[in-house]
């Protein structure tokens, strides 16, 4: 059976960073479209041949909107879909199916929540934070966000508007290539994990990004500490 396309108008265009562009999208040709947090679309990228190529992305907004969403895309050189949306000026329409992916928020929660990311793989953690926030206002959230250099920073204004809402959410940016001016984290997301003291308190983690960080975190934390499989959740954006 095959799926329903659906239509999406590109409302608005930002970059974040010079490998960084978020989409600003709004639903045309159907009455909604629902999906649950931690989930991601299939983005029809156009091609000369024809059939358009499917390219994977997460929703990086509450699953409790159903008429829009937004997408993170990271620059990948040569990339079809990363040619088509850099080359988007705004107002066209693009094609996706889905929702699809299995990846989601598990309830009833652990006491606290571990989110590990790099790149483009906040826009599913963002997904989870902003769609829960209401229902589980009080847990505790812990966010590593892994970049190069200060400047590959992004969503710090939208990280900081949720702190409004969750009380014991904390995030960091964890710097690989830091300059020496920089005081936060360098390293790693996966050099952190001790911080969050897993070991004490009841916690839930979900990976999305560098398929290396996420098999060495799942190492770690499964193969060395003996986690149950069932308190990490990842997801590879390579």
């Amino acid at each position: 059976m095959s799926r329903a396309i659906y239509e999406f108008t590109v409302d608005q265009i930002t970059d974040h960073t010079k490998e960084i562009r978020e989409l600003f999208l709004t639903l045309k040709n159907q009455p909604e479209f629902k999906f649950k947090a931690g989930q991601f679309v299939m983005l029809h990228v156009p091609t000369e041949a024809g059939k358009p190529a499917l390219r994977a992305y997460s929703i990086a907004t509450t699953e409790h909107d159903t008429k829009k969403f937004r997408l993170i895309f990271k620059f990948v050189e040569n990339g079809a879909a990363s040619n088509f949306v850099w080359a988007l000026k705004g107002h066209e329409i693009l094609n996706f199916t889905g929702p699809f992916g299995k990846v989601f928020f598990q309830e009833p929660p652990d006491e606290q929540i571990v989110f590990l990311n790099t790149g483009s793989g906040l826009s599913q953690h963002f997904c989870f934070l902003e769609s829960k926030m209401k229902q589980f206002p009080n847990l505790k959230y812990k966010l590593y966000f892994g970049v190069r250099k200060e400047e590959d920073r992004y969503y710090e204004k939208e990280l900081t508007e949720l702190q409004k809402h969750l009380p014991n959410f904390e995030f960091h940016y964890v710097l690989s290539r830091a300059s020496d001016s920089w005081t936060g984290k360098k390293g790693y997301v996966q050099h952190f994990l001790k911080e969050t003291n897993y070991k004490e308190i009841p916690t839930t983690f979900y990976l999305c990004g560098n398929g290396g960080m996420i098999k060495e975190v799942k190492h770690q934390l499964l193969e060395i500490d003996g986690l149950d499989k069932s308190k990490v959740w990842s997801e590879a954006f390579d």
